[in-house]
């Protein structure tokens, strides 16, 4: 009889607590996360932009309407493998290993599907992937193999070793088939996290027929920089420009609809056609993305989840349509930086909600987790902005952001950076053969939205770029951005510069002042220097060397320890292999 009682009871208790967990994934929503690849802000109507009259996007537009869209969301590194594993990790470049477009994301890795999976959310993944190993924590995924290809994509369903050809589809319907198929599949009784990734807007910008006619007797308004000089004026590199996309489209057939004939050997005239076969195919194929997000709109109403769900669209980052003369990424410019974001989750968001606060691609996994009712584990670095999204901004939200391009070439070589509201600063490290000066750039977003001028060499010794420099290592040594090289001669250089600073003081070289003033200050993170442009001595030991700066009319040393990290491309900053 007791063991009948007990048994009851045991009974009763799991009745309990499987009661209680249902509840709790009835208050649970489902999280459906659309992204593209490159379809930038500026070709989003709801943006306002300037192509805002040409954008075929109602159905984003819709979307933005209803719930929010995000002004200053931002990316962490402007290129597709490492923007999608930080959105899944949520972490920064160097902590998640994903730096480049040759790193992959190790299916051991840690990544928020993971999280939601082990919470009970059904899980899975459908279209681009990019990160090459196995997708995990998906309880269904049915991807393209690197970039794959527009028309009759091959897919590979839960194995990498064969997949299929989409016989007569297109890439971006197919995609959002597969999706819904899988939908359809789903336990109503649980929620869902679905993330469905397009291909497009990616170059060669091929387009489905049905959209041919699409401008095709009309003129796209160029951008002011078009026609200038390629990049900002004073810009510390060469760029990436339309020149380039010109020989890709008249050598190859493979853009569009055809190759580009240019109908004259005028520059400025074949630049001026580039610009517009290229824009109108972008265009195109974002016109059948806004299709297909009307399709995931459309199909949630029918079967009454609009209001428990969680739907975003946006972008893996942003792209230049022929500002600066550039197209591409990869850049701390405005163009690529932005990531273009909207999100609608009726019971938190208003309709209509604008949010201006800085809001970055590490983010997105704290927020879902937030969403699902997972505690926020310390290994990842972004924050969940739900509150924001519902008009109550946490007061130490973030007013500036840390950014950190790693591959390296001399038309776009490695960088990093500072954004604030207001004013950005970026650093150059992977140009070679430049005096250090010629390696920053800086705007002031106030004054010049559209980065038309780098203002560096006018404002160098000014209080706002030295305080910029200050924030960008407080940043990068908030981010863990720091190579363990550091750790071993930091404290014997931090005593190398007081004893520097004592012989210099008691020289008469430099006024004493006391130890505040007189003693080096030194950085662990920036690169590298405060300002200062004239180098008095260099010293040499083995491998490497090390540049000291004496500016001129100074009543102190600056000596930074600049920060190293080892790469193909060898070492960086002005601590260099002689």
């Amino acid at each position: 009889m007791a063991e009948r009682v007990a048994g009851e009871r045991f009974r009763a208790g799991w009745v309990a607590l499987l009661g209680a967990l249902s509840l709790a994934a009835a208050d649970r929503p489902n999280i459906l996360f659309i992204m593209a690849d490159d379809h930038t802000s500026q070709a989003w109507s709801c943006y306002g932009g300037r192509l805002a009259a040409f954008a075929k996007t109602p159905n984003i537009d819709r979307l933005a309407a209803e719930g929010a869209l995000l002004e200053n969301c931002f990316c962490v590194n402007s290129i597709c493998v490492p923007s999608r594993a930080s959105i899944l990790t949520g972490q920064y470049s160097h902590r998640n290993g994903v730096r480049t477009l040759r790193d992959a994301l190790p299916s051991s890795a840690d990544n928020v599907a993971k999280r939601l999976q082990a919470v009970g959310y059904q899980t899975a993944l459908v279209g681009k992937w990019h990160l090459k190993q196995a997708p995990a924590g998906f309880h269904y995924w049915n991807i393209i193999k690197g970039q794959g290809r527009y028309h009759e994509p091959v897919m590979y369903e839960m194995s990498l070793d064969n997949g299929e050809v989409q016989t007569g589809a297109y890439s971006t319907d197919v995609f959002t088939d597969k999706a819904l198929n899988w939908l359809d599949r789903c336990e109503p009784s649980k929620p869902f996290c679905l993330m469905l990734h397009f291909k497009a807007t990616h170059e060669p910008w091929q387009f489905h027929p049905r959209h041919a006619a699409l401008f095709e007797d009309v003129e796209i308004p160029e951008p002011d920089t078009l026609l200038r000089t390629t990049g900002p004026k004073d810009s510390r590199v060469p760029g990436w420009p339309l020149e380039i996309l010109t020989g890709r489209m008249t050598a190859a057939g493979k853009h569009g609809n055809g190759k580009l004939i240019p109908s004259s050997d005028d520059p400025v005239t074949t630049r001026q056609e580039t610009y517009q076969k290229f824009v109108k195919d972008f265009l195109r194929c974002g016109a059948a993305i806004d299709e297909n997000v009307g399709r995931v709109m459309d199909y949630l109403r029918e079967r009454r989840l609009t209001n428990s769900t969680v739907l975003i669209y946006t972008s893996d980052q942003g792209y230049f349509l022929g500002e600066h003369n550039y197209f591409d990424k990869r850049f701390m410019l405005e163009e690529s930086l932005r990531m273009p974001f909207v999100i609608r989750y009726p019971k938190e968001i208003r309709a209509r909600t604008v949010l201006d606060d800085l809001v970055l691609n590490i983010d997105f996994a704290a927020t879902f987790l937030d969403y699902a009712g997972v505690t926020i584990p310390g290994s990842l670095q972004g924050r969940s902005f739900r509150t924001n999204l519902r008009g109550q901004t946490p007061l130490d939200w973030r007013d500036a952001m840390y950014y950190r391009y790693f591959e390296n070439s001399e038309s776009r070589p490695a960088h990093f950076g500072i954004r604030t509201q207001t004013r950005k600063l970026i650093y150059y490290d992977g140009l070679r053969g430049v005096a250090d000066a010629k390696r920053w750039e800086f705007y002031d977003l106030a004054e010049d939205p559209h980065e038309n001028e780098n203002r560096y060499d006018a404002m160098w010794q000014s209080e706002i770029v030295r305080d910029l420099k200050k924030r960008l290592a407080v940043l990068q040594a908030q981010a863990g951005d720091s190579p363990w090289v550091f750790w071993l001669y930091s404290a014997g250089m931090l005593l190398a510069a007081i004893g520097l600073s004592c012989v210099f003081c008691s020289a008469g070289r430099l006024p004493w002042k006391g130890p505040k003033r007189c003693l080096p200050i030194y950085s662990q993170y920036l690169t590298p220097h405060l300002g200062y442009r004239r180098p008095v001595k260099k010293r040499n030991w083995g491998r490497f060397s090390l540049t000291f700066d004496w500016p001129e009319g100074a009543d102190e040393i600056v000596l930074l320890i600049p920060m190293i990290e080892w790469r193909r491309a060898g070492a960086c900053g002005w601590m260099e292999k002689p």
